[in-house]
């Protein structure tokens, strides 16, 4: 990196490395599906969503709050990207897998597979169009992402 990069640049290259990571939890997701392990799934399913959200606060060089909370970081992020995150957010309800998949003892139903594997899709999709943001050229956002897999 030279000295005379725009800063924009610089945030895009730490935010790829967060998205690197939801792209990680994302296999992983589809792996423990395949083994019919949907509750640890949903749990990667909702890190990926929140490592992405959070990516996407660092490629707009906002503070990374330290919350698992996926309608607040949604809320941050919208003020970037309107488009890429609606008023009415639909991923916002996986935000509560990280409690009801970690924790005994609550009354709150398990998602299903069915709904693990819908909100997987919906959330690799999520990551990919936060990717293609990235002002980066390709080869620099899968080199940010191919360094992070390794």
């Amino acid at each position: 990196m030279s000295g005379g990069e725009p800063q924009e640049h610089i945030q895009w290259r730490e935010a790829l490395l967060w998205l690197a990571k939801a792209r990680a939890d994302i296999r992983g997701a589809r792996t423990l599906l395949a083994d019919n392990q949907p509750e640890l799934a949903a749990f990667l399913v909702q890190q990926a969503l929140e490592k992405t959200l959070k990516g996407l606060l660092v490629a707009a060089a906002q503070d990374v709050r330290r919350t698992h909370d996926i309608e607040a970081l949604a809320t941050l992020a919208r003020i970037h990207w309107p488009d890429l995150l609606p008023s009415s957010f639909p991923l916002a309800a996986v935000g509560q897998w990280y409690v009801t998949t970690r924790y005994p003892g609550l009354d709150t139903a398990l998602p299903a597979s069915a709904e693990v594997t819908e909100a997987l899709e919906a959330v690799a999709a999520f990551t990919a169009a936060a990717q293609r943001l990235s002002p980066l050229d390709a080869a620099e956002r899968d080199g940010s992402a191919e360094h992070t897999n390794r």
